[in-house]
């Protein structure tokens, strides 16, 4: 084998081995971003249960409760859970909540409702 075949055959091994690292870095992104697409609409399904609790709430004692545990089990049977199963975080503050879940979106960052705008945002 020649020294120019030995080079053509290198240069498609070096080829190889970009297309391979760069498929192997579009499955990843794929994989968190529809994962956290799966998980934004888990937490908006379960965070609409706690948002109506806390409304029902709200209209029987005139104000939102200190911790979602208020809420149970009158208004819901169990606190809200994340996808990666840790309670929905909640902050009451100036007569408005926040409900959250971290590592949500792209799997890595927080995902929440904000009941001032009445929008999920992350």
């Amino acid at each position: 084998m020649n020294a120019a075949n030995r080079e053509t055959g290198l240069s498609q091994i070096v080829l190889l081995a970009v297309i391979a690292v760069a498929l192997a870095a579009a499955y990843v992104a794929i994989y968190l971003y529809t994962g956290g697409e799966k998980d934004m609409l888990t937490v908006e399904t379960r965070g609409v249960r706690m948002i109506s609790a806390l409304s029902a709430y709200k209209r029987e004692s005139g104000t939102y409760p200190e911790t979602l545990d208020k809420l149970v089990p009158q208004h819901v049977l169990a606190v809200g859970k994340c996808p990666d199963g840790a309670p929905m975080g909640y902050l009451v503050s100036a007569g408005e909540y926040v409900i959250s879940c971290q590592n949500v979106v792209f799997k890595t960052m927080p995902y929440s409702y904000d009941s001032r705008s009445k929008r999920w945002h992350g």
